[in-house]
């Protein structure tokens, strides 16, 4: 085991493994809820059924599991026609947008196809074992079941500086604002060692914005995207006692233009059982630490900027350890 301040690595094989990194906090709670990375179903790319079970099998309380459909998490059979033509989601959100999507079966394909990920991946099985609670973020915000957005404002507020897009007070679910004040563990990958822009802790909760195609968050050439993964991290924040933990258990991604594992975004090459995991709070400090820890410069990292002015700033000398310990950790 190694320790960045409140940063812990470790090598872990086991739910007893993991038991025995956690805090109090998370062993005395009675419910959990817990964020997946479930971005799309490509290898490597997300949080496994496997390792899911894993963290439920460590926590002693009831766990519920929270995420949001994305139009990426699908079999590859997914299309939508316009007078017999088929459409692209910028077409979509440019001459239609969501309203289109709720209307006449096309709400229904995306459940199916969430259907299909839990189905085909193990989840529906694994929940239904262990009791877990399913929340897509998605649906409850489309059905109308939402928290006030006036209480959730005030809560960021009281907290952190003003969300840039009102409209996010707006999208938690009242379900999850009814366990507000328990552990929220953003349950990330190690997704982009050697990269630009890794896709961590932070980034995680990112998926909780309930919009399928998050492409308007992202803004032209992402130059929105830092915010918005600060601002969704602001809104959680505040609700709920949040933690990070990110792993690279059975796979690592590694970012390269010609790699092994090609999706619409690009390719990556996969680190196969490193059997790491990396976990603290607040989510800043153990995303700055993986980024010394994977060879990415936390400085280049937009949300992780951003970041500091809202959670608070990381010791330099946290990150400079995990950059003299990368080899031990992730030598790639």
């Amino acid at each position: 085991m190694r320790q960045f301040g409140p940063v812990v690595v470790d090598r872990i094989r086991s739910s007893a493994d993991l038991r025995r990194l956690l805090p109090h906090i998370l062993l005395e709670s009675d419910i959990f809820i817990v964020k997946p990375t479930w971005y799309s179903p490509h290898l490597g790319n997300f949080t496994d059924a496997e390792t899911l079970r894993l963290l439920i099998e460590a926590l002693d309380g009831r766990v519920v599991v929270t995420e949001s459909y994305t139009l990426d998490r699908q079999d590859g059979t997914m299309k939508f026609a316009v007078d017999g033509k088929e459409v692209d989601w910028i077409w979509v959100l440019k001459h239609q947008g969501w309203d289109w999507i709720r209307r006449e079966g096309r709400w229904d394909e995306l459940r199916r196809q969430d259907k299909w990920f839990l189905d085909e991946y193990g989840f529906t099985d694994l929940f239904k074992e262990r009791g877990v609670e399913y929340i897509n973020v998605t649906e409850e915000v489309w059905e109308g079941r939402t928290a006030d957005a006036s209480a959730v404002k005030e809560a960021v507020k009281a907290q952190f500086t003003p969300v840039f897009r009102d409209i996010l007070y707006s999208s938690v679910p009242k379900r999850l604002y009814e366990l507000r004040g328990a552990p929220l563990i953003s349950f990330g990958k190690v997704k982009g060692i050697q990269g630009t822009y890794p896709s961590l802790t932070m980034k995680n909760l990112f998926g909780l914005i309930p919009d399928p195609n998050r492409a308007w968050w992202h803004g032209p050439n992402d130059k929105w995207l830092g915010g918005s993964i600060v601002d969704i991290n602001k809104v959680y924040s505040s609700l709920f006692n949040v933690y990070g933990i990110c792993e690279a258990l059975r796979y690592a991604t590694v970012s390269h233009p010609e790699g092994e594992v090609k999706v619409p975004w690009g390719s990556y090459n996969l680190v196969r059982d490193p059997g790491i995991v990396t976990l603290g709070q607040p989510l800043i400090y153990v995303d700055a630490v993986l980024c010394g820890l994977i060879g990415v410069d936390p400085e280049k990292v937009s949300y992780l900027r951003l970041g500091e002015e809202a959670f608070g700033r990381y010791e330099r000398r946290w990150l400079e350890e995990a950059k003299a310990a990368t080899s031990d950790w992730f030598p790639v």
